[in-house]
């Protein structure tokens, strides 16, 4: 092979190998800056959910604090509710009960903000809890229900259910508490 011959085809090599490495470098970039782009997004999106988490949690448990007097004994008439101290500090039947659907309306209104962050596992969940949120409430409704008629239940048959409302209701909040440990561990490579 002559010298001419040689020198072309090593320039072209070179010229091969340049441009091999011109695309590789261009493609490794390309793949870097998608994989930024990625975990920007989803860090953005990580606390954006775990700022509508951390609302959501509190006032659900601000409720479940609030409605917690379903555990006390069950009274007997509506003087034990006084009597027994079982009503929070200061205040009346009604107006625990006014709070409650006050916390319950919060309850409902941030699930939804919930559910539109997602994902899936934390929306069924706050779904359970707002529901379980709106029987706690009804329970405390229910019990400032006067007068008898046949099949009526007594003031602590329906403290008693209410009781077991709260137990659910508590139970919900820490079962999707635990949701939402999964859901902001999950670093976008699980499914």
């Amino acid at each position: 092979m002559d010298a001419g011959l040689a020198a072309v085809l090593g320039a072209l090599a070179g010229s091969v190998a340049t441009i091999g490495a011109a695309l590789a470098t261009g493609w490794s970039a390309r793949e870097q800056a998608k994989m930024t782009a990625r975990a920007e997004h989803l860090r953005q999106r990580r606390d954006s959910r775990q700022s509508v988490y951390e609302e959501f949690i509190e006032v659900a448990v601000e409720h479940a604090n609030l409605t917690k007097i379903l555990l006390a004994p069950a009274p007997q008439d509506f003087d034990d509710l006084e009597r027994l101290r079982i009503l929070p500090p200061g205040m009346t039947l009604e107006e625990t009960i006014s709070e409650s659907k006050s916390l319950h309306e919060k309850v409902r209104k941030i699930s939804t903000r919930v559910q539109i962050a997602g994902p899936k596992e934390v929306s069924a969940a706050v779904a359970v809890v707002s529901d379980k949120s709106g029987s706690v409430y009804g329970s405390l409704g229910v019990t400032t229900v006067t007068g008898s008629y046949p099949g009526a239940r007594s003031l602590a048959e329906r403290w008693e259910a209410g009781c077991r409302n709260y137990v659910e209701f508590s139970g919900s909040i820490s079962e999707f508490t635990e949701k939402v440990r999964i859901a902001l561990d999950n670093d976008g490579t699980k499914e």
